[in-house]
């Protein structure tokens, strides 16, 4: 239903999740720093994390945001 809507519009419907990966810096206050600056500025949009997951190729995260907005509960 949502599909054929947007399409009858014509105007595409913005992406639901945004996937971001945070590159974690070398030491536990740089590396903390960067995380809580990714946090920061996606809590902005009144975005909410969903999931984390470490890169096992690298030293940083992969961070899942649901664009919808933010709720408590």
């Amino acid at each position: 239903m949502a599909e054929r809507e947007r399409e009858a519009h014509g105007v595409p419907e913005a992406e639901r999740y945004h996937a971001e990966y945070v590159p974690l810096p070398g030491g536990e206050g740089a590396s903390l720093a960067a995380l809580q600056d990714a946090i920061n500025e996606n809590a902005r949009h009144s975005w909410k994390l969903i999931s984390v997951s470490h890169d096992p190729t690298s030293q940083g995260l992969f961070l899942i945001w649901d664009t919808t907005g933010f709720f408590s509960g």
